[in-house]
């Protein structure tokens, strides 16, 4: 069974599905949000909400006077689906929610994100759902800042992304592995824009599952962004929409060789169309179908990433 949370793609679930659940969201609590954020910073948040105006919290990130509310609900929407899969309630769940969240640090809000949706889900998992390690997959076209900043310091969360280097917010360098305990446990494959299908399927094939194998998560939690969409007007790749069926089969058919359930969280996608699509393919997948065929490219940009992280994982 599948859990599904769902913003304005519900033309995706018009009819009913035996297969799928659609999941009411609860507000997170203050608590959860200060998991990941400053209690100052949600406060000005707060304070940017009642006072009844649109208020300009950076360049990119607008707050109306229903944003914390929504943030809120979007937070809490994703902890409600990882509980559901985390206690075997729904096999798989997929949280449609707006705003996105990687781009939110502990402090600031950024790239039209308030609260760190995936980075709250992960941090709730293990300090309430009994969950000792997770791995985060980011495949948005943007680096997940907020989300790596996180988890910099830490050897229960990896966090793992494909995205467009250099490009916005500037973070992502493949030499950003973490520091400290978490050393080894921050995977970034930063990728030059124009990449097609091969390029990326290379890396989710080739990279991700021995670092899935070996690191064992008891849950994966997916920030998916379909910005690298070839039709996207922001992004610079060249991705079909069954790319993503072809990544989301690799990620569900390693967690079933450890058992870890799979929870996405919509992130980025500005091509209305080809979001739908892609989330599509997404769901085809977590209904068990057969993933998209599509051939590995091996280029000299994935030797480099092999080489890279190889000191810390067996590739």
């Amino acid at each position: 069974m599948i859990g599904i949370i769902a913003d304005p793609i519900y033309t995706l679930f018009a009819k009913p599905d035996p297969d799928i659940i659609k999941v009411e969201p609860v507000a997170a609590s203050e608590e959860d949000i200060m998991l990941n954020h400053k209690k100052s910073y949600i406060s000005m948040v707060k304070r940017s909400y009642s006072s009844g105006h649109t208020t300009n919290l950076d360049s990119d990130t607008v707050c109306s006077e229903r944003s914390y509310e929504v943030a809120l609900l979007a937070s809490g929407g994703l902890i409600k689906l990882t509980e559901m899969a985390i206690k075997g309630e729904i096999d798989s769940g997929f949280a449609f929610v707006r705003p996105p969240g990687h781009h939110a640090t502990s402090t600031a809000a950024m790239g039209f994100c308030l609260f760190n949706n995936i980075a709250i889900a992960a941090k709730k998992a293990m300090a309430s759902f009994g969950v000792k390690k997770v791995l985060i997959v980011d495949f948005d076209v943007h680096h997940g800042n907020g989300t790596q900043a996180s988890f910099y310091d830490d050897d229960t969360v990896l966090y793992f992304s494909t995205h467009q280097y250099p490009f916005y917010p500037g973070t992502g360098a493949l030499t950003e592995i973490g520091r400290k305990n978490g050393e080894g446990f921050t995977v970034n494959c930063p990728l030059s824009g124009g990449k097609e299908d091969g390029h990326y399927i290379a890396i989710y094939k080739y990279i991700l599952p021995p670092i899935i194998k070996s690191f064992k998560p008891n849950l994966i939690l997916v920030s998916a962004g379909f910005d690298s969409h070839a039709m996207d007007p922001i992004g610079g790749m060249r991705l079909s929409s069954s790319c993503f069926g072809a990544i989301g089969g690799i990620i569900r058919d390693t967690a079933k060789n450890i058992g870890a359930p799979i929870v996405y969280t919509l992130e980025g996608g500005y091509d209305i169309n080809a979001q739908k699509d892609s989330v599509a393919h997404i769901i085809d997948i977590m209904k068990g179908h057969t993933p998209p065929d599509i051939a590995p490219t091996e280029w000299p940009g994935l030797d480099k990433f092999i080489k890279a992280h190889r000191d810390n994982w067996p590739l």
